[in-house]
């Protein structure tokens, strides 16, 4: 295919098999294919090999939802407003830190707790995901399934920012064009990931702190494969 629109080729798709070659994680990268199972099952082996970070930002992640939600209960309308908008700025704050980690983890930089925390270029990633949040909005208003079209091809979209440092309109087309190239594949590692999220709240909350890191490290284990190695694990371990 070529250089495409998010900067990457596919590899060569038409012999491709699932993950040779191995990038620093023994994650296959840039082979233009992916496999749900191996993916899902590359995320768990990741966790397992570093569980206590992605844990605690599982668990930050979910007291900052609760102490966030337990506001919008309040009968002032003000207080309630403020609660709904705190409650948003969380969900991007923490988009932003599993994305650096995953990213981190999947390309054989182990990260520490206080890895996540280190943002870059946040004020492209707000506006991206603003930009994603609009589009899906309209796409469900236009009776549910392009909404969920939309939001399948720009899911990739904050990923593109915080790993090639895009602008958003960019990461937008780019998560289209790579999604595109193997839909199949990844839409059947969203169904695959959505039951282990559902497994995990069956087992309760203990089971969201495994279940949540897993499918977020298997997402970016597709999103390695597809697009390729870049510079952003190098450079956020090197202080650049």
């Amino acid at each position: 295919y070529g250089q495409q629109a998010y900067g990457q080729g596919y590899g060569d798709p038409a012999g491709a098999t699932a993950y040779p070659p191995q990038g620093p994680g023994g994650v296959a990268v840039g082979t233009g294919k992916v496999s749900a199972t191996d993916a899902l099952s590359t995320g768990w082996q990741l966790f397992k090999n570093n569980p206590l970070p992605w844990v605690l930002i599982t668990l930050a992640m979910a007291v900052a939802n609760v102490v966030v939600s337990s506001l919008s209960n309040s009968n002032s309308t003000g207080v309630a407003t403020l609660a709904s908008l705190l409650s948003i700025a969380v969900s991007i704050v923490f988009q932003a830190f599993v994305i650096r980690g995953a990213l981190l983890e999947v390309d054989g930089h182990k990260p520490a707790i206080g890895d996540f925390f280190k943002l870059t270029n946040f004020g492209p990633f707000v506006i991206a995901a603003i930009l994603v949040w609009l589009a899906t909005v309209v796409g469900f208003i236009l009776l549910i399934i392009p909404g969920i079209v939309i939001g399948f091809l720009l899911y990739w979209t904050l990923h593109f920012v915080v790993d090639r440092n895009m602008a958003p309109v960019d990461a937008m087309k780019s998560s289209i064009n790579a999604i595109k190239s193997d839909a199949g594949n990844l839409f059947a590692l969203a169904v695959l990931n959505i039951l282990v999220v559902i497994a995990g709240f069956v087992a309760l909350f203990v089971g969201l702190l495994v279940a949540i890191p897993v499918v977020t490290l298997a997402t970016v284990v597709a999103y390695r494969a597809i697009t390729g190695p870049s510079d952003f694990s190098r450079l956020a371990t090197s202080g650049v």
